[in-house]
């Protein structure tokens, strides 16, 4: 089991939200200049209380990936 707990979480969607908030307060307390979230620049993102992979979100980038993302 992680220290942070984030392994233990039920569904793939809160361990993915799980990861990126720590990435981000993780971000904030280095002064790291792209600490702010924007999920919506992730290509994928699973469903709400999905456990299946095939049970995702494709965010469609209509302008391609962007350097960074899916930081601020």
């Amino acid at each position: 089991m992680a220290a942070n707990g984030i392994s233990t979480l039920p569904f793939k969607r809160d361990r993915q939200d799980a990861m990126l908030a720590a990435e981000a307060a993780k971000r904030v307390a280095q002064g790291t200049r792209r600490s702010t979230l924007d999920a919506t620049q992730l290509p994928t993102r699973y469903g709400v209380g999905s456990n299946s992979a095939s049970d995702y979100v494709d965010n469609p980038n209509p302008g391609g990936l962007i350097t960074g993302r899916p930081w601020t």
